[in-house]
């Protein structure tokens, strides 16, 4: 009965989406951010750098996971990068108060660089065991981390008010240490069936069970399989680098990415000074996350049957819309605009890995996501800069024009 349990890929992608879980660790600071500023005595600029860093570093996971996938395996790849996220998170919640920096170091870079590495494997793994379902299963997987959002920002916000950042960020750690024990049950999908839902070039005769697939699958770019009972070609992260849609995706990633950065880390203090109250504040946070939640999940679902082209199209006129409507919202319509822009990112980092193994394969899908997030991490870095020169106002109007270039940069993937 145990060896069926753990060949089950139903259980597999149970067990993946329960240690993704914890990789919602960047949307925890929005509550965390304002107490940093007041315990450690920072200004909002440097009690925001922790998200910056993570988010940044978490693009570096990615490809430093892919790598290690095929030196050790995705199981131990994910064990490795969820031991060293936990650490850093230990690291921010004992760094004393005249000492900020080990927040940004333990919590951003250690906890982005090994939820990056984690991450990568774990979108990886169900995706292995569902070649027929690939925008699904992703959806499924990533949309837990939107699910983490909603329980965990009341949580360390009750835990916050009454113990303060130091011992709120411990439980946190020791939550998260707990989830990721749930790496033990994951197994990647079986030499052959990889084998024969990647490896081959395309024009090949597929398998009978695979062409049955392809039959109800779309078109490469839009769907899941190749489609019409042959292969695509399976590229490495070198070879896929040497072509134009490479970079133009990844800068339709990277363009998708100011919008949000921009907002998500001061979205409670911000809605505060935008009129709302705190339990009014907290209440948009929440929706937020419910939105990100939905995103993730609806628009993958979406993308298996009208395409990624025209699902990404919608993100980013939404994306354009709030963008431009934040710079004058306030209260509840700030709240509203606020929740739309989690909505797109959610749909953004849910279709674009789909998106990476529709163009390029999926025998190599870690190392090739981990590339093309290579512009979203340099976007999250000059996020902070973007706002230190403009103020948040004209940084959000630049948001807006970065979103109408994503739909230009969207049309370049033809």
């Amino acid at each position: 009965m145990w060896k069926e349990w753990k060949s089950n890929r139903y259980f597999i992608l149970v067990m993946a989406s329960a240690v993704n879980f914890v990789h919602g660790n960047p949307y925890i600071w929005t509550v965390f951010q304002p107490y940093m500023q007041r315990e450690f005595g920072v200004s909002a600029a440097a009690s925001s750098l922790p998200f910056t860093v993570i988010i940044g570093i978490f693009a570096f996971g990615n490809m430093i996971g892919g790598w290690l996938q095929h030196k050790i395996g995705a199981k131990k790849t994910v064990w490795a990068g969820s031991c060293l996220m936990c650490l850093g998170f230990l690291l921010a919640a004992l760094a004393p108060t005249d000492a900020p920096w080990l927040v940004t170091l333990g919590y951003g870079a250690l906890g982005g660089l090994g939820s990056g590495c984690a991450f990568s494997m774990l979108v990886a793994i169900p995706q292995g065991w569902f070649p027929d379902k690939r925008g699904m299963v992703t959806g499924i997987t990533i949309g837990v981390i939107g699910v983490s959002g909603v329980i965990m920002n009341p949580l360390c916000d009750r835990i916050l008010a009454a113990k303060g950042f130091h011992f709120a960020m411990l439980v946190v750690t020791v939550i998260y240490a707990v989830l990721c024990l749930g790496t033990w049950f994951l197994k990647e999908a079986p030499e052959e069936l990889q084998e024969r839902a990647a490896s081959a070039q395309p024009g090949k005769e597929a398998p009978e069970e695979l062409q049955e697939q392809a039959a109800t699958a779309q078109q490469p770019g839009k769907g899941t399989l190749a489609g019409q009972g042959t292969y695509q070609r399976q590229y490495t992260a070198a070879e896929m680098m040497r072509t134009g849609r490479y970079y133009w995706l990844s800068l339709a990633m990277a363009l998708a990415v100011p919008s949000y950065a921009l907002v998500n880390p001061l979205m409670m203090s911000l809605g505060l000074e935008r009129g709302l109250t705190a339990m009014q504040a907290l209440a948009g946070v929440t929706a937020a996350s419910v939105a990100n939640i939905i995103g993730r999940v609806a628009a993958p679902w979406l993308s298996d049957r009208i395409g990624r082209k025209p699902v990404v199209y919608g993100l980013f006129v939404i994306a354009t819309g709030a963008s431009f409507g934040l710079m004058a919202a306030a209260g509840p319509a700030f709240a509203a605009l606020c929740s739309a822009i989690c909505l797109v990112y959610g749909g953004v980092v849910s279709v674009f890995p789909v998106m990476v193994s529709d163009y390029f394969g999926m025998k190599h899908q870690g190392s090739n996501f981990g590339a093309v997030m290579i512009g979203y991490g340099i976007a999250s870095v000059l996020c902070p800069v973007l706002l230190e020169a403009f103020g948040q106002e004209r940084a959000l109007l630049v948001a807006g024009v970065c979103c109408v270039a994503g739909i230009a940069a969207t049309k370049k993937l033809d």
